[in-house]
């Protein structure tokens, strides 16, 4: 891998979460993976046991890369040794994602979501918590 020096004149973010990378600099090789389940209910009362990612066949299934099928020459001409970059202002980084000043061999980055939403039927009736109904 060709080495080139990044200069950065500042770079910030206000937040960098779930399995992602701020990479500044060369490396060879990144990694990102992420699995999250959005459930959205209308009830007070959320059991840590009543999902798991088992359940759901988007976590069982394997990833699926697909293949580069035509002819790929890449040509490069690196006349400055350097990459520079003024004032980077990030507001978030999230879910297996990138953000990347210098050269990476190779990167990697799956992110997979399965979405719930249990929502009553109007006619049907929710029981709050004090014992009275709701509609």
């Amino acid at each position: 891998m060709f080495s080139r020096i990044s200069k950065v004149k500042s770079i910030s973010s206000k937040a960098l979460i779930f399995s992602s990378t701020m990479q500044i600099g060369d490396c060879s090789y990144i990694d990102g993976n992420s699995q999250a389940l959005a459930i959205q209910k209308k009830s007070d009362n959320f059991q840590p046991q009543e999902f798991q990612f088992s359940d759901f066949s988007i976590f069982k299934r394997p990833l699926y890369i697909p293949r580069i099928d035509e002819p790929f020459l890449p040509q490069f001409s690196n006349p400055n040794p350097f990459i520079r970059v003024g004032n980077v202002h990030i507001i978030g980084i999230s879910t297996s994602s990138v953000v990347g000043v210098g050269n990476v061999g190779h990167i990697r980055m799956e992110s997979r979501v399965h979405h719930t939403r249990q929502i009553p039927k109007k006619n049907e009736e929710t029981q709050n918590e004090d014992g009275s109904n709701e509609t």
